[in-house]
């Protein structure tokens, strides 16, 4: 029975849509960080391969279909922010600092931290794009010249921890303006994330989705500069 699902093409399809409806429903009626539905859904899919022995190759056949989905999605954040764009443009200066300063951090923070525990200049370019959205994020690693499945994988548990903690961590540092919120979120954990921003509400959604675009636009500027003062060109 199972070898005939793994056969199917829509197995992986199936089987991730499933997990995720299991994981809605759990948070539905446990909310919290660790059910955050896209972090549950991902525990309970790698629960699932590994206990009955089920190869990647054969899972992602049909999952990977999901991906496809993936730009039109970062897209489609196009939405909210066209709803809130007189808000937009009122706190236009500050927004572009923050996010400015928003991606600085980021990357220096991963070139140093390379540097410090000897990870060396592939993984540095490989992790520069760690907070940009994957559709983003994988141009950025080619021109840098690091490894894409790295930088997948990395911006993918990104995501999803930064989705999962983002309510938490906003309340215990007491951030509660909705376009500080929106702001941070997008930056930290991109589409993942704002996906949480957008529970939380319009303007935190429409913050997020602008934090996407702009720190997409600003780490494809800075990434290479900072990379390129640590570890050469």
């Amino acid at each position: 029975m199972m070898a005939f699902l793994m056969a199917s093409p829509y197995f992986g399809v199936a089987l991730t849509l499933i997990m995720f409806l299991i994981a809605v429903y759990v948070n539905r009626c446990w909310p919290g960080a660790v059910t955050t539905p896209l972090f549950l859904a991902t525990i309970l899919v790698v629960a699932f391969l590994t206990l009955f022995n089920i190869p990647y190759d054969a899972y992602n056949q049909g999952a990977q279909y999901i991906t496809y989905f993936l730009v039109p999605v970062t897209v489609c954040f196009a939405v909210p922010m066209y709803r809130q764009l007189p808000l937009l443009k009122k706190h236009a200066p500050a927004i572009l600092l923050a996010m400015a300063i928003g991606v600085a951090s980021s990357v220096f923070a991963v070139c140093i931290l390379c540097v410090f525990l000897g990870l060396g200049d592939v993984v540095a370019r490989s992790l520069a794009a760690i907070s940009v959205t994957t559709a983003i994020a994988i141009g950025i690693t080619e021109q840098l010249g690091g490894v894409v499945a790295l930088t997948v994988s990395s911006v993918i548990v990104t995501g999803i921890l930064g989705a999962s903690v983002s309510d938490l961590v906003c309340r215990k540092f007491g951030l509660t303006n909705p376009v500080a919120r929106g702001l941070a979120i997008g930056n930290a954990s991109h589409a993942a994330g704002t996906t949480k921003a957008m529970e939380m509400g319009p303007v935190e959604g429409a913050m997020s989705s602008l934090a996407i675009v702009i720190s997409g636009v600003m780490t494809a500027v800075v990434a290479p500069l900072v990379v390129g003062m640590f570890f050469g060109i």
